[in-house]
Formats: C-alpha cells, sequence, structure tokens
C-alpha cells in the first residue's frame, strides 16, 4: 500500500514538473517582460527562456520570442551564446512577418529590433520597409493594439527613433493628437 501511495505520488509531481513546463507564454506575459526591458533589459533573456520551454506558433507570440533573444545578448557573457541567440531571434522574427507581413506590431518589433542591432551584425535591411509599413498604417495598427502601455512605448519608440525624418515624426505626433 505505501508502495502504491509513494508511486502514485512520485508520477502526480513528475506530470506537475511536466505541464509547469510546457506553460504557455501567453501575449499579455511576453509584453509584459518585454517592454519591461526599460526597467531591466535581462527581461529579454528571461522571456526568451521562457518561450523556449514551449516555442510559439502564432506570429505575433513568435515575434515577441525573436525580438526578446535578438535582445538577451545584452545580458548574456559567452560571446558564442549572445551570436546564438541574436542569430535565433532574427530567424524568428523574419519568420514572423513572412506569416504576417502586414501586422503592424509584429513589423514595430523588428523595426526596433534592427535599430537597436550594432551595425557590424549586419541586420537592417528591413529598417525602411518596416518604418514605411509603421507610418502609413498607424491608424489601423494603433487600433488592434489593446494595450495603453504598448501603444506607449511604440509612440515614443517612433518619436525617438534615428531612421524616422523629421516629417515622419510630425505625422506620428498629428496621427497622437487625433488620439486624444
Amino acid at each position: 500500500m505505501k508502495y502504491t501511495v509513494s508511486v502514485l505520488l512520485i508520477g502526480l509531481m513528475l506530470l506537475t514538473v511536466s505541464v509547469s513546463a510546457q506553460k504557455v507564454v501567453s501575449l499579455s506575459d511576453a509584453r509584459e517582460l518585454y517592454y519591461g526591458m526599460s526597467v531591466d533589459e535581462c527581461n529579454a533573456l528571461k522571456l526568451a527562456d521562457l518561450f523556449s520551454k514551449k516555442e510559439p506558433t502564432e506570429p505575433l507570440l513568435k515575434a515577441y520570442y525573436g525580438a526578446a533573444s535578438a535582445a538577451a545578448p545584452k545580458c548574456i557573457t559567452n560571446p558564442a551564446r549572445k551570436i546564438s541567440y541574436f542569430r535565433k531571434g532574427t530567424r524568428l522574427l523574419d519568420d514572423a512577418v513572412k506569416a504576417a507581413p502586414g501586422n503592424f506590431e509584429i513589423r514595430f518589433l523588428r523595426f526596433a529590433t534592427q535599430e537597436k542591432a550594432p551595425g557590424f551584425l549586419g541586420y537592417k535591411d528591413d529598417l525602411e520597409n518596416d518604418k514605411n509599413l509603421l507610418i502609413k498604417n498607424l491608424a489601423s495598427g494603433f487600433s488592434k493594439i489593446n494595450d495603453q502601455k504598448v501603444l506607449n512605448f511604440v509612440s515614443n519608440f517612433l518619436l525617438g527613433s534615428k531612421n524616422l525624418n523629421q516629417k515622419e515624426k510630425l505625422t506620428v505626433k498629428e496621427f497622437l493628437k487625433t488620439l486624444k
């Protein structure tokens, strides 16, 4: 009897560990950690590691996984791991864009990642295309993001972007006035 109870308890514990290891990262969790990088840049590594337990198939979550992975090297000391995380992140971001090319939030994540990526890594090819899509689709893009923290971050990032000219920044400012 004791043996049966012990086996059942061990089985239950293993099942619990297995289920918790397979926890899917929600969009709100991904956004919270990703945009929390402004407070703790190692949130990127935390988010990338959470996603690595169960890789998302949905394009937007895949984009967050990619953006987090590409930003994670700031918290990694091993040069080979830094490159590995960055490459995985860029691949995931590009896959997400291919799966949902018109998704404003995905394109923003790639734009932000490419803007912040060091030039020597060579991940800058889509900056202009992504920027143009973002500027052209501000109204429809913002209407699909139902998270004020994300909207504020996107707005501030675009207004501070070195890849937007003054006319494009004015377009963003004028659009933001319509939201008030």
